[in-house]
């Protein structure tokens, strides 16, 4: 077995060096896989990080042999480089004042460092064309399906009358690789609800886009039914700026809108009054987190410029006795801004404070300019902005399936640009064209 997954590995590896985009495709084809383990020694490593390090290795790589045997001129791209590196310098600072540097080093370098260079450098250098834009983004529509598709699976064999159902990640081979908890299934279809309306754009027949308006439905209703309330949030905030800017020029499509979201809520309201019925038993989670959310506070008035390094929030709340008396385990912070608060302090939250008004911004300019022209602008930024929302409430901060369709929104706003660019120049010396 480990011969045949160490052959499995050198293949996959010469094919990225030789092309690196399919090391693209299958890193996005592996977002949603986090619950899915390879073990080396004490590290464990999910399947969808471990194809993505290989892809990273490939590129460099590459981009090697190219230098220095094809003398071929390397230019490569640096998207969001300015605030990730005041993020990283924060990090340092943290990490230097940390009571565990070398934990909180290791943190750093697994999490937003390899998070950078992974998902975010090598596929913007990676991505040369529109045409290999356009097959991620199908690859990860499709992705997004498998996991629609199995969360509703999932609903079979559930008791629906006296117990609590949801749908959730199904258990394949003893393993869920989706994630075992709903918030990752809310999540990834959060991201992917928008990825489909993408798609629909990519279809030209009439009853190819009713299918996708189809599949949209059913990938919206797939969130509801996880019944996680940040997943319900984000769908929210999602769908409002979505018909605020699809029926800004329309008033009668913009009651047609109030008026189908009502009868939405209508339909769906005695399944939520159902569910609510069967949680009263349950633990709400809504006391763990405001307990988790006092521990960042408390942690930020200790060490409110620096924090106590990255990864040590778990270690904080390991040390809190009325958490661990009344939950057991520790838990990482279920909210970014709460997490960087407490390791990083004031410098590593502004850092990232100004990563997102930066993203904000950009997304807003790019629907400003070329919204409703270019339609799929507007579920790309959702599809981007929606999984980045999702982590005010979530674990997911420095992992691939928020960031890559954050990059993949970013790239497609250059190539947008470059082709807007070449336009004008052609109707600006049109003799020439």
């Amino acid at each position: 077995m480990n011969s045949f997954v160490i052959i499995a590995v050198l293949a996959l590896f010469g094919l990225f060096v030789a092309q690196p985009k399919y090391g693209l495709y299958l890193t996005a084809a592996c977002l949603p896989l986090i619950g899915w383990n390879f073990s080396f020694a004490n590290f464990v490593v999910p399947v969808g990080d471990l194809v993505a390090l290989l892809s990273l290795v490939a590129f460099i790589t590459r981009l090697t042999i190219d230098a220095l045997f094809l003398n071929k001129k390397i230019e490569l791209r640096w998207p969001l480089f300015f605030p990730f590196f005041l993020f990283f310098i924060a990090s340092l600072l943290s990490i230097a004042f940390s009571k565990h540097p070398d934990t909180s080093l290791y943190y750093f370098l697994r999490w937003p460092f390899f998070l950078y260079f992974a998902y975010i450098f090598a596929p913007a250098n990676i991505i040369k064309t529109p045409k290999v834009l356009k097959t991620t983004v199908i690859i990860v529509f499709l992705s997004t399906m498998a996991v629609l598709l199995t969360g509703y699976a999932s609903l079979f064999g559930q008791n629906w009358q006296d117990n609590f159902f949801r749908l959730k990640s199904l258990n394949i081979g003893g393993v869920f690789p989706f994630g075992e908890n709903h918030n990752l299934i809310a999540e990834y279809l959060n991201i992917g609800a928008f990825f489909v309306l993408i798609f629909r754009e990519f279809i030209k027949s009439k009853k190819g886009k009713r299918l996708t308006d189809i599949i949209f439905a059913l990938t919206a209703v797939g969130i509801v039914m996880t019944f996680s309330r940040a997943g319900w949030i984000t769908l929210f905030l999602q769908s409002l700026i979505y018909f605020f800017y699809r029926t800004q020029n329309n008033k009668k499509e913009r009651l047609a809108m109030i008026i189908f979201s009502l009868a939405a809520l209508v339909i769906i309201s005695p399944l939520l009054w159902k569910m609510s019925v069967l949680q009263e038993n349950n633990t709400s989670s809504t006391e763990n987190r405001v307990l988790l959310t006092e521990i960042s506070l408390e942690a930020f008035k200790n060490r409110p410029l620096v924090g106590y390094g990255n990864g040590e929030f778990v270690n904080l709340v390991s040390q809190n006795i009325r958490f661990t008396a009344k939950y057991g385990e520790p838990l990482d912070s279920h909210g970014m801004l709460q997490k960087l608060l407490a390791e990083n302090g004031a410098l590593g939250l502004g850092a990232w404070l100004f990563l997102l008004v930066y993203l904000a911004r950009t997304a807003f300019l790019a629907l400003k300019k070329y919204y409703p022209q270019l339609k799929w602008m507007l579920p790309f930024g959702l599809a981007a902005g929606g999984g980045l929302f999702f982590q005010f409430f979530n674990t997911s901060y420095f992992k691939g399936r928020v960031w890559l369709p954050i990059v993949l929104f970013l790239i497609a706003i250059r190539f947008s640009d470059e082709l807007y660019d070449k336009k004008n120049k052609r109707s600006t010396h049109p003799a020439q064209s």
